[in-house]
Formats: C-alpha cells, structure tokens, sequence
C-alpha cells in the first residue's frame, strides 16, 4: 500500500507559537482530507531529537515524504527526519516565521548527502495547490501499478515503436491485455438495436450537424458498447484500439473512431491506431487530473507565428462544444463515424507523450488555443491551431513519435513530479 508521510516541524518555544503550530497544523490536515487514503499525519516535531527518532520509526511504514515547515529553527529537524527516513521527501516553505531560511539550509545539505528532495514554496491557503500535483503524482503512479491496458487488433503497420508486455509492466507497473479484433465485432454485431438507438438518438439532438447516415452512426454506436462489454469483460482500464477499416475494404463502414471518444469520456482513456505509448499518455494524464484529452497527428509548424496544428479524427465530447461540432466520415476513408470538434478558443493546453528506449522519457509542453476548430478538408477532422510557449520546432527536434497528447490547462508540475516519481527524463518544450 503505498503511503505518503507528512510530517509537521516547527521551533515553538512560547505558548503561543504552540497554539499557532497547532493550528496550522490542524488547518492542513482538513484541506488535505481528500487524500486521506495516502497521507499519513505524524505528530508535530518540534526538537532534532525528536526528528531523528521520527525518521527512523515512519521508514518502513511510508514510501514517500513530505515536511511541512512551520518556523525558521528547524534546519537539523528537517534534515534529521528526511536522512534517517531514507524516502524521496517533498519540503514545503512558508513566507512567514523564517520558515524559507531553514528550508533553504536543509535542502542544500540534504542535497550534498545525495537525498531526493523537492521543494514547493507558497502560503499557507495555498498548501492544496502546491501540494497536489505531488501528491496526485504518487496516486497516478500507484493506479498504474493496478491497471489493465487493452490492446483490441493489431498495431497499424506505419506505427514504429511497440510496446511488449515486459517493458509496460517493468516500467510503469501496466499489465498488457491482448483482445482480438473479431471479438470486438462480434460483440458488436450482436448487440440490441434498442440499446444503440437511444444513443444514436442522443447524438443526433447535440452535434450541431450529423452528416452521416443512421446506418452509419448504428456501427458506430455498436463498436463503441462493444468496447464498453470488453472493457468489463477483461476488467480494463484504457484501450488501444486497431483502426482495421483503413485497410480492410470489407470493413469500412466498422470504424472506432467514435467509439474511443466516447469511450475516453467514460473515464476509460482510449484511442484508435493501436498505438500505445500516446494512450498510456492520455492514461496518465487521466490518472493525475482527471481530465480526458485528445491524441492529435502534428500536422503543421509555422516557425514565424510559433504555432503549430494538432488533428486527428476524432476528440472526446467532453473536450467540445458539442453545438458548434460536427459528426462526419473519416478523412483517410471518407466512410464510416468520425469527429470534427470546436475546442475552446483562447484555453491554455499541456502537450505531452512518453516514449524513448524504455518509456524513460516524457516530452510535454504547454500553449494556447489560437483556433479550436480550423476546418480543413486537407487534414484530419478535428484540428487546432495553438501558439506554443517554448519553441514549436523543438516539438520536431525532440520529438518521441508522432502522436501527442493535448489536455486542457498547465499540468507540467503534475508531469514534473510523476516523471521524478518514476524515473522518467522530463524533456520540456
């Protein structure tokens, strides 16, 4: 079970800094209820001594830190709980009671003795932001480890780099579940018609315009339970889903395109082209904030502006305004379901994929939407225009393949941390 020590150090020597101590303490235990399940609250320490003990006895009971520093006076306190507690610690300063001074000592000498130490900075009303990203870190690492990602078909013979079993499980703790693709359209095929009319019905009345027909839509919706009936089936988590009508005549009509949008805004993060490392990106962006994303081809760099064009075929809805989108044929085919989206204009996005050798590294980056729906015939159906905070030729130059993942919001410090927690070379744009 893995568990993340909290541990509070303060210099009060007065009555009163006792009760302010305690206070505060108190004050960040309720606002980190939330995660009641990882943080396990130690006692207030407020000598070396104490500290030292401390970090001895909460060393085999926790995998993680994080100290809390109230005061200034504490600089042996904190470097006695993290060395003896041998765990990577997270050091949190405060701009009052001299508490950055010690902080600044102690992480210098913890550094010198060679400790994994990060240090976040804030007040105290800002202890949840600051603290969260590390903390959601830790749990998205720990839900990785108890994860099932599904492989439905093949891989797409143009997608280079494939994962096997060994180095998902060895790297990120993901079992790899293997699915025929038959089986997919077999469920499909015999499913309700009630169960998928409801749903075509549902998407007719939001989709400002549906330009396919409601045999179309029928396959579609019925790929899509599919997907659903295999997820429980095989107890999964995330899918990678072979796009088999791009090269199968027979099969165009039986596109996944928007079945693995719907299926993203279930909660289970999915994508089609049987690629990997991409989903297992939108999985732990999942896993860190809670927020589906869009797996998007770079189709273009305008190296003047600093923008550059995400577009795939499809977009979880979620990520839409479903009123001013369009459901469509895919680009490749013109046959079959696929998703022209509006995302929001003027939002600021994170780009991110893992990838290198050994899923040991992580690109990210962040911009803002310039054009949430550009509307091109020449490229997939959805696509943006967003102007890149750092320079959008690194996204060619340091690129870990083609695929990358767009989510609203700056995540990078979530990203930050879950690449430290798991070893991962953080490359930003």
């Amino acid at each position: 079970m893995t568990s993340i020590g909290f541990v509070t150090v303060a210099s009060a020597v007065s009555d009163i800094q006792k009760r302010f101590a305690r206070e505060t303490y108190d004050h960040v235990k309720k606002t980190l209820s939330d995660y009641s399940d990882l943080l396990k609250f130690y006692p207030i320490v407020t000598s070396y001594k104490d500290a030292e003990k401390l970090g001895r006895e909460i060393s085999s009971e926790i995998d993680y830190l994080i100290v809390f520093v109230w005061s200034g006076g504490t600089d042996r306190m904190i470097l006695n709980v993290v060395s003896n507690s041998r765990k990577p610690a997270l050091i949190y300063a405060m701009p009052t009671h001299n508490s950055l001074a010690s902080v600044r000592e102690a992480i210098a000498a913890l550094r010198y003795m060679g400790m994994d130490v990060a240090v976040e900075y804030g007040t105290l009303s800002e202890v949840k932001n600051k603290l969260e990203p590390f903390i959601k870190a830790v749990k998205a690492s720990k839900m990785l480890k108890e994860s099932r990602f599904g492989h439905i078909g093949d891989h797409e013979h143009w997608i280079l780099i494939r994962r096997d079993e060994k180095i998902l499980k060895e790297r990120l703790g993901l079992e790899l579940v293997r699915v025929p693709w038959e089986e997919m359209l077999n469920i499909a095929k015999s499913i309700s018609k009630d169960s998928v009319a409801d749903i075509v019905s549902k998407l007719k009345s939001e989709f400002g315009r549906v330009n396919r027909s409601d045999e179309d839509l029928d396959k579609a919706v019925r790929l899509y339970l599919a997907m659903k009936e295999i997820a429980k089936k095989y107890n999964l988590h995330s899918l990678a889903v072979e796009a088999r009508d791009m090269l199968d005549e027979s099969l165009r009509d039986w596109g996944p395109y928007l079945g693995v949008a719907l299926m993203s805004d279930d909660g289970y993060p999915s994508d089609y082209e049987g690629e990997h490392d991409a989903v297992i990106t939108k999985l732990i962006i999942y896993y860190l904030t809670g927020k589906v994303s869009f797996m998007a081809n770079l189709t273009q760099i305008n190296r003047e502006d600093n923008t550059v064009i995400f577009s795939h075929c499809t977009v979880p809805t979620k990520m839409i305004d479903k009123s001013k989108s369009e459901i469509l044929s895919y680009y490749e085919t013109d046959r079959t379901v696929a998703i022209r989206g509006k995302l929001k204009d003027g939002e600021k996005v994170t780009f991110a994929r893992i990838g290198g050798k050994d899923l040991d590294k992580m690109m990210f980056g962040t911009g803002t939407i310039v054009n949430g729906m550009i509307g091109r015939d020449d490229l997939c159906r959805t696509q943006i225009l967003v102007k890149v905070d750092g320079d959008a030729m690194e996204l060619l130059n340091k690129s870990l393949g083609n695929h990358i993942v767009v989510v609203y919001g700056d995540i990078t410090r979530y990203l930050e941390y879950f690449c430290r927690i798991n070893n991962i070379e953080a490359i930003k744009i």
